[in-house]
């Protein structure tokens, strides 16, 4: 797949960021256009997951500049918060909380504009096709961590959001779910979304990834 201009979905010019004295990446560009998904590759500590939460808007680059849909980008911006699913390496979710109860949280904020019967309806119908339906009362604390990864496979499925910032979502998960996630990744780029997924791992979707290693500096 040959990279987009990235006008009409994500963009990133020149950026740069440090750990301590290490350069993680300096002038690093990118561009994914709506249908697109970048494959982010690399050693351990070569810069992805701080990649991953630059485009989130969780860290700041040292410098450079994003951009979604033509706009800038800026940290704590909620406008481009919600259009944003991130999954980092914590789950995120509450250890007491059952399956259920986290995803209809999550579903207060993605589905907002919903009433509280259609989310229900949602939420079931989205642990359902995670494959997670059966232990959706249990608390997140005793699902194992393949059945973790479900939980978040369910929240892909949960609703839009048009760009996915994803940090190793196939670790852990069974050959179902690896096949279950390439599908909800090309359900989401067939309907115009773009994603930066991150991971060891190859990913069996149908739309080919464009790909972007990042080598990290010398330790």
């Amino acid at each position: 797949m040959t990279p987009g201009s990235g006008a009409d979905g994500l963009s990133a010019e020149g950026l740069v960021c440090s750990l301590g004295n290490r350069t993680l990446f300096n002038g690093l560009s990118l561009a994914v256009s709506p249908g697109q998904w970048l494959a982010l590759t690399g050693e351990n500590g070569a810069g992805k997951s701080t990649l991953l939460r630059i485009l989130a808007g969780l860290l700041r680059p040292a410098a450079g500049t994003l951009h979604w849909q033509g706009r800038p980008m800026r940290a704590g911006d909620p406008d481009w918060h919600a259009q944003v699913l991130y999954q980092g390496h914590a789950s995120g979710w509450k250890d007491l909380l059952s399956a259920q109860e986290n995803l209809a949280q999550q579903a207060e904020l993605d589905l907002a504009g919903l009433g509280s019967a259609q989310r229900r309806q949602r939420v079931d119908a989205a642990l359902t096709r995670a494959g997670i339906a059966r232990q959706r009362r249990l608390s997140f604390a005793r699902l194992s961590a393949g059945q973790r990864r479900r939980v978040a496979l369910a929240r892909l499925a949960l609703g839009p959001r048009p760009l996915w910032l994803l940090d190793e979502p196939n670790t852990a998960l069974d050959a179902d779910g690896q096949t279950l996630f390439a599908a909800l990744l090309d359900e989401h780029l067939a309907a115009g979304g773009c994603a930066v997924v991150a991971s060891h791992l190859p990913v069996p979707a149908r739309h080919a990834g464009i790909g972007l290693r990042l080598e990290g500096a010398p330790r």
